[in-house]
């Protein structure tokens, strides 16, 4: 039972493996992110949010389980972060292949260079030994990224009208 959950934890943490990559581990997540939105781009927003809560416990779970196995607060390997963060960031919108990407790039660029607020997030988790709170802290920066990413989004949208219809 050991080995399947030392399994369970690893695909879930690290999205299926992308937590690997040795260049840009938070990308490979995220564009893991970008192909589950797309295969559910019809789903209903109930059903939607029904399966980002259900990956938001278990991410969390999974966040929590890695840590304690690898004594890491944030690893990078980690990236079912990017994949929740990523799913904010595209709640709202249409589900099109321009409105994925570009929400993948200002996820991106908001996950990678973290402004304020998204820093002293990610420095509050960081404060906290290994355990629930400082797995959650993992996973809340990345979730105010994609809520900026969602912010920007709306702003832009109406100069975007052309380009993402």
């Amino acid at each position: 039972m050991a080995k399947l959950k030392r399994f369970l934890v690893t695909l879930i943490a690290t999205a299926l493996g992308s937590g690997f990559s040795p260049k840009a581990p938070g990308t490979a997540g995220s564009v893991i992110a970008v192909i589950l939105v797309y295969c559910i781009r019809d789903w209903s927003f109930s059903s939607f949010a029904l399966l980002w809560l259900a990956i938001f416990f278990i991410g969390w779970w999974a966040t929590l389980e890695w840590s304690r196995a690898h004594q890491a607060k944030d690893s990078q390997q980690i990236v079912i972060d990017e994949v929740l963060g990523y799913m904010i960031a595209v709640s709202f919108t249409p589900k099109s292949m321009a409105v994925l990407w570009i929400q993948f790039i200002l996820f991106r660029i908001f996950d990678a260079l973290k402004p304020p607020p998204i820093r002293q997030l990610d420095r509050w988790g960081k404060q906290f030994k290994i355990g629930p709170t400082q797995s959650l802290g993992v996973i809340l920066d990345d979730l105010l990224a994609g809520a900026l990413s969602l912010l920007v989004y709306f702003a832009l949208s109406p100069y975007l009208k052309n380009f993402i219809d």
